[in-house]
C-alpha cells in the first residue's frame, strides 16, 4: 500500500503538477484576458488523467514507484491523444511549441468554420476545437473565417 501511495504521489507531479506549469505560462501569456474559459477544462483534464492513471497504477508492478507512475502517466497521455474530445486539448501544447506562441484555435463545430487568435477576448481550446495555425493567413486560406462574436 506504501508503495502504491508513492506512486500515485508521482502521478499527480506528472499528469497534475507538470502540465499546470504549462498552463500558467499561458494564463500569463493571456494576462487580463478571460483565462477562466481556458483553463477550466484542462485542470477537469488533469483530474480525469490523475484518475484513470490511477487505475493503471494499479495493474503495473514496475519498480521504482517513479518509473511505474512516469509509464501510467505515459500511457494515459497515449490514451487522451486519441480520445474523442479530448484529442485537441492533448495536441495544444505540441502546437504552441510548432508556432513558438499561442496558435489560432478554429472550429469547425456546427459548421462554423471560424477561428480565435490569442489576442480575441473568447480565446479558448474547447473539445470542440478540432485545428490549430500558426498565423491568421494559414486559418484564412484553410477556409475559416475570424469568429467576431
Amino acid at each position: 500500500m506504501r508503495s502504491f501511495q508513492r506512486a500515485s504521489a508521482w502521478l499527480a507531479a506528472f499528469v497534475i503538477g507538470l502540465p499546470a506549469m504549462g498552463l500558467v505560462a499561458v494564463i500569463v501569456a493571456l494576462w487580463g484576458r478571460s483565462w477562466v474559459l481556458f483553463s477550466a477544462p484542462y485542470l477537469v483534464l488533469f483530474v480525469l488523467a490523475y484518475l484513470t492513471g490511477l487505475i493503471l497504477l494499479a495493474l503495473l508492478r514496475i519498480r521504482p514507484d517513479w518509473l511505474r507512475a512516469l509509464v501510467a502517466a505515459g500511457a494515459v497521455y497515449a490514451i487522451a491523444s486519441v480520445t474523442p474530445f479530448v484529442d485537441t486539448m492533448t495536441h495544444y501544447p505540441y502546437h504552441v511549441i510548432r508556432c513558438g506562441g499561442l496558435p489560432v484555435v478554429a472550429t469547425g463545430f456546427a459548421a462554423a468554420m471560424s477561428y480565435n487568435v490569442p489576442g480575441d477576448e473568447d480565446y479558448a481550446v474547447t473539445p470542440f476545437d478540432e485545428t490549430f495555425f500558426c498565423t491568421e493567413k494559414e486559418a484564412k486560406t484553410a477556409g475559416y473565417d475570424h469568429d467576431d462574436f
